[in-house]
This record gives C-alpha cells, structure tokens and sequence, in this order.
C-alpha cells in the first residue's frame, strides 16, 4: 500500500509543479500583452515589436508544457495568456486593417483566440476615440466598420459557459462597445457637417 501512495504522491507533486510553472509563465505572458497594446496606443511599433517576441517564447514554453501534461490544456490561466497574447496581435491586425492572424499560425487554443476577438472591441473604440480628437474621421469610420465585422463574427460565438467561457458576457460588453461608438460616429458626423455648412455661410457673405 505504501508504494501505492508514493506513486500517487509523486504523480500530484508533479502535477503542483507543473501547475506553478505554468501560473508563473502566463502571468508573466499577460502583462507582457497588456504593455504591447499600451505600446499600440502609443504607436510605438518598434516597442510593440520587441514585446510580441518576447511573449512568443512564453507562449512556446507553454506549448511544450502541454505536450507533456495535455491535461492543462483547459487550464483558465493558460486560456487567459493565450487570450491576452491573441488579444495583442488582433488588435494590431484591426487598427492597421490587415488580415487577421490564424490561431494556429500564432499557435494559441481556440478559446483564448475566440475570447481575444470580443476583446478587441475595447481597444478599437480607444482607438476610435483617439483618431476622432485628431479630426480623422474618415479613418475613424474605417475602424468603427471593422468592430461592426468583428461583432458580426462574435454572434456566432453562442456557446455556453460550460463549452466557452465568459463569451455571452464578452459578446455583451463588445455589443455595448459597437453601440457607443457607432454614437460617437454620429455625433461626429453631424459636427462636421455643421462645420462645413457654417464656413459655407461665412465664405457666401464675404462673397
């Protein structure tokens, strides 16, 4: 019996150990992600750069602890860097209006890529914001047509917690998201309207 239980105490040592490498590295890779969209904002892509290299060896180290110990794969910890890296990388493609990358090419779970796209919808509204107080409306309206697709995408996401996690609440929030901005485009809309139509009348009097 003893024998038994030292097999058994051994195989769950290995598994806390496990765990903690695990926990370690996707903290790690999380606040990694969170400084590489800071750097985005800032439109430091020689940063942004530097930091998304940096989160692809986390994100490798990952893999290879899954190849050995599948059984992580669910893991909300692993999701979450997986999330955040993806979230990263999205993001980036939006704001630039490149193709979005592929989850296997990039080498994340399925679940952290579907998360990260309802994420993004906070990103390009800070973003939308941004371009709006430089007066760039026209690429304004060409972020806000892009978060319009990513909710389109998201709808089909209609899984439970128990399939996907968080997605309903996060489809939600990226709803509220598209909803505001949209609001944001009209206001601004009608200011430049009424911007043109006041500078046409000064310029029809001075005629």
């Amino acid at each position: 019996m003893k024998e038994s239980i030292n097999k058994i105490i051994k195989y769950l040592d290995d598994q806390e150990e496990t765990r903690e490498e695990l926990l370690d590295i996707s903290h790690r890779a999380i606040r990694k992600a969170s400084s590489a969209i800071a750097a985005l904002h800032r439109e430091d892509d020689e940063k942004f750069s530097e930091i998304i290299e940096n989160i692809e060896g986390d994100i490798e180290k990952l893999n290879t602890i899954l190849e050995k110990e599948p059984q992580f794969s669910d893991h909300g910890s692993l999701i979450a860097a997986h999330r955040e890296f993806s979230e990263a990388l999205l993001t980036n493609a939006l704001m630039e209006g490149d193709e979005l990358p592929d989850p296997d090419e990039i080498k994340v779970h399925y679940k952290g890529y579907a998360q990260a796209l309802a994420e993004t919808t906070g990103e390009l509204r800070r973003h939308l914001l941004d371009l709006l107080r430089k007066d760039d409306l026209e690429q304004a309206q060409k972020v806000h047509e892009r978060m319009e697709k990513v909710f389109d995408h998201l709808e089909r996401f209609d899984y439970p917690d128990s399939i996907l996690s968080g997605m309903r609440h996060r489809r939600d929030v990226a709803r509220k998201n598209l909803e505001k901005t949209r609001g944001d485009i009209t206001r601004a809309l009608r200011e430049k309207k009424l911007e043109k139509a006041l500078k046409d009348a000064e310029k029809s009097l001075e005629d």
